[in-house]
């Protein structure tokens, strides 16, 4: 996970050094560094120290320089994590050019759309492989229907489904999920319930499971999805219309312009994802959001206040939670809750109920004198939220608050977040999981210090030009090289023993055209794009100053 690279060193040297203890003949090892630098497009930063290389592209160097001997396995442990999108898209189109050349690749990875592209999954727990075949095959054994509703009111919908028909939920945007056991009895039970509240359906459909619904049904049987105990109940936060404005944000750190005019507002009880890629200028914000950063133009309102001119009223009313999260490793679990209420300066009274309800919550009470540093990274993300939220905020800021954590930790997080959602708080999270921005009702897409799109996801998708298909073939490696070199075909993709294809909006595809060129098909399936799509689209768009480009991942 913690890749191998000479810091001080550049790019080019660090490929040497490895191509020197590989023993790669001097004959070989310039043509095989050329194809690498040009297959992950690092040829213009050779001659650049690998320490001031981007998170991303020390990861594309990393993966150079296990590639520079060409191995016959290549096994790589969650090389993803914490890398945005568009980095993880030139990573894995990495991958695909080798896998085309013989090569087995074994990889870990937290991230379950990232399974998807995979030929065949085991999945783990405690140790042990709990099961192992094609994602498809996976899929066909959820025993669950999942379907997809679209109430028009989101909140009090989530609230019968949960509390009153017991039925396991999960909301996404301005959607819900909702899993059912005997589609015959509950479907009924399910609309009857909500028509009797006056909540009406604008949807309901049934959708395919997702590689998350295999791995928790796996895991726990729903568990992380069935109602349990919840966080304490939040006093209703006093705001106006709008918990959080900015008005042309803009932070210079000398010459460079890490935040350039970003202007949005959020509504009280929403989740507002801010997405980018690394570097994009996510974090900047937050800071100045937050009164830890003051603005150079623009300024920042929130839960009422200037964020520039009264910093200290702000952090009374918001929670911060950070990348690495803010706990102190050699206090206990107790201690660290101790520490935060007397931040926040809650009584004791008030101190003992928030600290048994965060314990209960994240499964700690068995655990509140084990030093924090001793906890596995979900009851850490649990108890650091714990911490963020004691004094009840306003505005409660996630910055990259699930990287790392398994999907069953993912779920109970998120839980949590749209609990305090439904109270009125607002949230903003930034996240490089295209599954969490799904459940996010608002999404801000941030490219070079710029916001270039927001809106919720559906409409973001909606709003895109190009269409996207699902290809099934009987030689999917065959069929994914011949299409990634037909000019009016934008993306290819390989998805484990499919194939997908983005065209421009207007360029039907048909499996009549896909024959006749011999792709080797059997099968063309138009599809929805996901959020992922939706972000590569606008950064390299952005970027080109044009359509997108041909790229094949």
């Amino acid at each position: 996970q913690d890749f191998t690279l000479y810091l001080d060193m550049t790019v080019d040297e660090n490929i040497d050094f490895m191509a020197d203890l590989r023993e790669v003949p001097p004959s070989e090892r310039e043509r095989r560094k050329q194809r690498l630098l040009q297959f992950s497009r690092m040829e213009p930063f050779r001659n650049q120290r690998a320490g001031a290389l981007s998170g991303g592209m020390k990861k594309k160097l990393a993966l150079s320089c296990a590639l520079i001997h060409h191995p016959e396995i290549l096994i790589l442990d969650e090389p993803t994590t914490a890398v945005d999108p568009i980095s993880r898209t030139e990573l894995w189109r990495i991958l695909y050019e080798f896998i085309l050349e013989g090569i087995t690749i074994i990889i870990t990875t937290p991230y379950m759309d990232e399974a998807e592209r995979c030929s065949r999954l085991a999945l783990m727990e405690n140790g042990q492989i709990i099961s192992c075949a094609t994602p498809a095959q996976l899929k066909k054994e959820v025993h669950r229907k999942v379907f997809l509703l679209k109430p028009d009111n989101l909140n009090c919908a989530t609230k019968v489904l949960r509390e009153e028909l017991s039925i396991p939920t999960q909301v996404y945007g301005n959607q819900i999920r909702i899993f059912l056991e005997d589609r015959e009895t509950e479907i009924p039970k399910v609309q009857n319930g909500l028509s009797q509240k006056g909540i009406v359906l604008k949807q309901f459909l049934e959708v395919n499971p997702t590689m998350d619904d295999v791995f928790i049904e796996k895991l726990a049987d729903l568990n992380g999805l069935k109602p349990k105990k919840g966080w304490i109940a939040f006093k209703k936060p006093a705001t106006n219309d709008h918990s959080v404005t900015a008005f042309a944000l803009t932070k210079k750190f000398g010459n460079f312009t890490a935040v350039n005019n970003v202007n949005f507002q959020v509504a009280p009880g929403t989740v507002f994802g801010l997405l980018g890629a690394n570097g994009a200028g996510k974090t900047t914000v937050i800071r100045m959001l937050c009164g830890l950063l003051a603005p150079t133009a623009g300024k920042a309102i929130v839960a009422g206040y200037d964020t520039a001119q009264n910093a200290q009223r702000v952090r009374g009313k918001i929670g911060y939670m950070a990348q690495l999260f803010s706990l102190y490793p050699d206090l206990t679990v107790k201690q660290n809750l101790e520490f935060y209420a007397g931040v926040y300066r809650l009584g004791p009274k008030e101190m003992r109920v928030k600290m048994d309800w965060v314990l209960e919550l994240a499964d700690l009470k068995e655990k509140q004198n084990y030093l924090t540093r001793e906890l596995a990274g979900g009851w850490k993300q649990k108890l650091a939220l714990g911490c963020a939220v004691m004094h009840q905020p306003a505005v409660l800021f996630l910055d990259e608050p699930t990287s790392g954590v398994d999907p069953l930790g993912r779920a109970e997080f998120w839980d949590a977040i749209q609990k305090f959602s439904e109270e009125g708080v607002t949230i903003i999270v930034t996240t490089h999981f295209m599954d969490e921005a799904e459940r996010c009702t608002t999404v801000g897409l941030m490219n070079a210090g710029r916001m270039i799109a927001i809106g919720s996801p559906s409409e973001l998708k909606e709003k895109l030009d190009a269409e996207f298909y699902e290809v099934s073939s009987f030689s999917p490696n065959t069929t994914y090289e011949k299409l990634s070199g037909i000019e009016s075909i934008l993306r290819v993709s390989l998805y484990g023993d499919k194939i997908h294809i983005q065209v421009k909006k207007r360029e039907k595809l048909t499996i009549e055209y896909l024959r006749e060129i011999d792709a080797n098909v059997f099968g063309l399936e138009e599809i929805a794009p996901s959020l992922e799509d939706v972000f590569v689209y606008h950064i390299l768009s952005d970027n080109e100053g044009k359509d997108e480009p041909n790229v094949r991942d």
